[in-house]
């Protein structure tokens, strides 16, 4: 392993972001190997899979104020291109900043924190991330319309190159949230198919978010690098 790539591990687990992203992907990872033989060992690697989940549900704990942190610094999202994007991106924080107090109900109550069932609370958290994940989606779409408007009005080619990356990075948010969404409707109880998907299917579309997730990770970075180099 070269010193680069070892650096860019340590950065990447140093960091609340990474750390969480590395722990998404095992999780996943683990749910989709689950349709390797032998029953005893896919009983371990679900169990592996179950408390690499409920370590981050933990972690989300912490996350509400941050999150109150970048809902008032977006604001109104004044620095969108236009207004349906600003509006979007207001509904999308409403939502999240919503999630994760119900969460959290949920996990007090199956921790015996607090009294009641959690299964409501549960399925209330998930309509929230779903409804999260189709806003995301909209303003993904709407987002690469505008870089695509941007992109033939520029004749620089380091400024065309940028939105081209920022595009790139849309198309896979799209494919990100998209597979976000068919497991948050598959743990639905009125999910539109009759029967739940085995964990490996629900592991494959995890995995695949995480690794764009991860993706997009290091990838936010050289395009922070290539705007800094312009200016």
């Amino acid at each position: 392993m070269s010193a680069s790539t070892l650096r860019t591990v340590i950065d990447v687990l140093e960091c609340y972001r990474g750390r969480e992203k590395t722990m998404r992907t095992l999780q996943y990872g683990l749910l989709f190997i689950t349709s390797v033989p032998g029953p005893d060992m896919q009983n371990r690697l679900r169990s592996l899979s179950t408390q690499l989940g409920l370590a981050r549900v933990v972690l989300r704990l912490f996350d509400d104020i941050p999150m109150l942190g970048y809902t008032f610094s977006y604001g109104l999202g004044k620095d969108e291109p236009d207004k349906i994007m600003r509006c979007l991106g207001v509904i999308n924080n409403l939502i999240d900043q919503a999630y994760f107090p119900v969460e959290h109900i949920a996990w007090a109550r199956d921790v015996n924190v607090l009294e009641g069932k959690s299964s409501q609370v549960r399925n209330a958290s998930l309509i929230l991330w779903l409804l999260s994940l189709y806003i995301s989606i909209l303003r993904s779409l709407r987002y690469i319309r505008i870089l695509q408007k941007e992109k033939h009005k520029l004749s620089e080619e380091k400024s065309r190159l940028r939105l081209y990356s920022l595009q790139k990075l849309e198309v896979l948010t799209l494919f990100q949230q998209s597979a976000d969404m068919m497991n948050a409707i598959n743990w639905l109880p009125w999910r539109p198919w009759s029967r739940p998907f085995p964990p490996w299917t629900v592991g494959l579309f995890g995995l695949i978010s995480s690794c764009i997730g991860f993706y997009k990770l290091l990838k936010v970075r050289d395009i922070e690098m290539l705007t800094a180099k312009e200016v």
